[in-house]
């Protein structure tokens, strides 16, 4: 697939496409540990060895995305050679990173439901440790569908609001931005040292920092990243615009994992599970 047709086509699966098929995605795996758990492909997704393969999967993917610059689609589809034709480049959008995480949420996900069935001591925080990783992992998954990244130039002359994906694509903004102030402090040396601006967005004023972003809503942040260099007064500075719908889901699922991991840590092993469980599911939850 990744020979054939290039990239994982995200776009394609916006909103409300991509909240379709998570919600079909989820009524699957539900369907197919409650109905079909003692068929042969679900019995495989519960393995150790689903694990061992999901996992190495994407650890290896995570290797790549470090070993090879990650370029943007544009500049990735100019580079030649096998590394090229295989998505290295733009690896977080290649079929193969994409089915290695498919595969991964899946496999998590029915091991998440099965430990909800079998009781112990340690039961829910398990299930709240992984279900946490599940959804974290999830939203950032379905959310690229709708993620957005876009830069505009806030001139001081004039209200603006075209700008420019990482692509070139043209976007026009449905507010303005322009530039009322810009303030910059230097080294010694004549480099910058520290530098914010004040914007009007839609008349109101916003004031913008460099590591300091403005909300502007839900998921949708401003980031000053760039100003006008060739002049002492500078007439324009550059506004990065990142649109993640699904952030804060995201951070509630790392939240979730995190008190998870803390609570299994307080309460250590689940010394008396084997009692209550027959043989087959005592070595169901070992595996655990």
């Amino acid at each position: 697939m990744q020979c054939i047709l290039g990239n994982f086509p995200f776009g394609f699966f916006a909103f409300p496409l991509d909240a379709v098929m998570a919600l079909l995605w989820m009524a699957l795996m539900w369907y197919g540990y409650k109905e079909l758990r003692t068929t042969a492909i679900v019995r495989m997704l519960l393995s150790p060895a689903a694990t061992r393969w999901t996992l190495g999967w994407f650890l290896v993917g995570c290797l790549v995305i470090g070993l090879f610059p990650q370029l943007s689609a544009r500049e990735a589809a100019e580079r030649q050679g096998v590394f090229s034709l295989l998505g290295c480049y733009n690896f977080m959008s290649s079929w193969i990173f994409v089915t290695g995480l498919f595969g991964l949420l899946t496999h998590l996900g029915l091991v998440t439901l099965r430990r909800c069935f079998i009781p112990g001591r340690n039961r829910w925080r398990f299930v709240l440790n992984h279900a946490g990783l599940w959804l974290a992992l999830f939203a950032g998954f379905i959310g690229s569908a709708s993620e957005q990244t876009l830069r505009i130039p806030v001139f001081r002359d004039a209200p603006n609001n075209e700008a420019f994906t990482s692509e070139g694509e043209r976007v026009f903004l449905d507010k303005p931005l322009q530039l009322t102030r810009f303030t910059v402090e230097h080294y010694d040396n004549g480099t910058p040292r520290y530098f914010f601006a004040e914007v009007s967005l839609d008349g109101k004023p916003v004031h913008l920092e460099v590591n300091h972003p403005y909300s502007a809503g839900w998921g949708e942040d401003y980031y000053l990243t760039s100003y006008d260099v060739q002049s002492s007064e500078p007439a324009y500075c550059v506004v990065q615009i990142v649109r993640e719908p699904l952030k804060y889901v995201m951070l509630v699922g790392i939240v979730m994992m995190l008190c998870g991991g803390f609570l299994l840590f307080l309460g250590g092993p689940d010394r008396n599970s084997k009692s209550v469980l027959s043989g087959g599911d005592s070595r169901i939850l070992n595996v655990d």
